[in-house]
């Protein structure tokens, strides 16, 4: 907030200013009046003087602004992109946050790790194998290994054997 007092300053010595060159106009003694004129001067300065802080107090503060806008921009453009993923559940207790569709704009739909993901990173899953009717896929940012799907053992049957 711009500095009252700065304000206050300027204006209170720019009226100190006007009464003494009132009270110079009525002077026919010029010791008085050199008098007056130095004291004059030093209320100019001094009107001055608080002017220029308070400029340089409101340049401060718009700089201020100025940094706070573009952190709030960087903040709502971070918030976007993590608003383009849903969290997703693939069965068995297995989560990711999924791509949405409508947000795709042309790149694939895709999974991204829930634990980086809470972390507010974005990390892709890259699929590892499948097994057992589970996909398997690693997250290179935090080396987790996460499995979704249901998990269903293969039964082998040993009443066929080749023997």
């Amino acid at each position: 907030m711009v500095d009252v007092s700065a304000i206050a300053g300027a204006i209170a010595a720019l009226r100190s200013a006007n009464d003494i060159a009132q009270a110079m106009m009525g002077l026919r003694d010029a010791a008085a009046f050199q008098s007056k004129l130095i004291e004059f001067q030093g209320k100019i300065i001094e009107a001055n003087n608080s002017a220029f802080a308070a400029q340089d107090e409101r340049s401060a503060l718009l700089q201020k602004i100025s940094h706070l806008e573009n952190e709030v921009a960087a903040l709502k453009a971070n918030q976007r992109k993590f608003d383009r993923y849903a969290l997703k559940d693939f069965g068995a207790g297995s989560y990711a946050y999924e791509l949405k569709a409508s947000e795709a704009n042309g790149e694939p739909i895709h999974r991204a790790c829930a634990t980086c993901f809470q972390q507010e990173n974005i990390s892709i899953l890259h699929f590892s194998h499948q097994s057992e009717g589970q996909d398997w896929f690693d997250c290179f940012r935090c080396k987790n290994r996460q499995h979704f799907g249901r998990y269903a053992r293969r039964v082998v049957d040993s009443s066929h054997s080749d023997f």
